[in-house]
């Protein structure tokens, strides 16, 4: 859905402001994360993130693609078939290209950009937009946030690229949760991303909610999206290696 692309500002901001030991992205490559959907407490479907080695234009890059697909039931409501693939700097996970196919009730939408970090410009089929900076997708700030977290900071600036625009948003850490999932019961870190101009970070008003497990391998067990007609939660089912 337009919300998943940015959930997925977190399907996996693995996190531990407490946390010593050194964080790595490779310690999740070629790793799986299953997710149960659902919404108003009704099983709603299902979605997973995957991250690959790669290579792009002769480059080493991180790959990662997630999808999200509602069930029959939940078609009737609001379907849903959303893939996303992006490639990432290989050191800091920066945006290199995207490509989001959304599928959500009427709304369709397809999206290819590139990257020249070169040349500081994100190139797209309407033309070229200048950039100061390396940009992120809300999927790769999920990642690139590990280590960060590490230190005594307790609120990171990004600035994402999503469908076409460009946006600076603030990631926080608001609290702690313990809760039960299909994955077990864990003690978490509660974080949410925010928009540094007063905007809104989704479109209708909603508002994002993240849960960490607060333990070395920081998984994102949960996620909340608030949306105009109620919430829609993922929940981490499983790992496959």
């Amino acid at each position: 859905m337009k919300y998943f692309n940015l959930i997925t500002i977190s399907i996996l901001i693995t996190l531990s402001i407490r946390a010593h030991e050194s964080i790595g992205i490779y310690d999740i490559v070629n790793k799986k994360l299953n997710y149960q959907l659902e919404f108003k407490n009704i099983s709603a479907g299902n979605a997973f993130i995957l991250l690959e080695k790669d290579s792009l234009s002769n480059q080493s890059v991180i790959k990662l693609r997630s999808e999200i697909k509602t069930n029959k039931f939940i078609d009737y409501l609001y379907k849903i078939r959303n893939k996303i693939t992006i490639y990432m700097d290989e050191h800091d996970l920066s945006l290199i290209k995207v490509i989001n196919k959304i599928n959500e009730g009427s709304y369709k939408k397809n999206h290819h950009a590139l990257v020249d970090i070169n040349k500081m410009k994100i190139i797209n089929k309407k033309g070229e937009k200048e950039i100061a900076q390396r940009v992120y997708s809300p999927l790769s700030i999920i990642f690139s946030i590990r280590e960060k977290l590490q230190n005594s900071k307790n609120t990171f600036h990004y600035k994402t690229y999503s469908n076409g625009k460009l946006k600076d948003i603030n990631i926080s850490l608001i609290g702690e949760e313990k809760i039960k999932t299909p994955f077990g019961e864990f003690n978490t870190l509660i974080i949410t991303p925010t928009s540094t101009n007063n905007e809104t970070v989704f479109k209708n008003n909603g508002d994002m909610k993240i849960w960490y497990t607060d333990n070395k391998q920081r998984l994102p067990i949960k996620i909340e999206i608030k949306i105009t007609f109620g919430s829609i939660i993922l929940l981490l089912d499983n790992i496959e290696s």
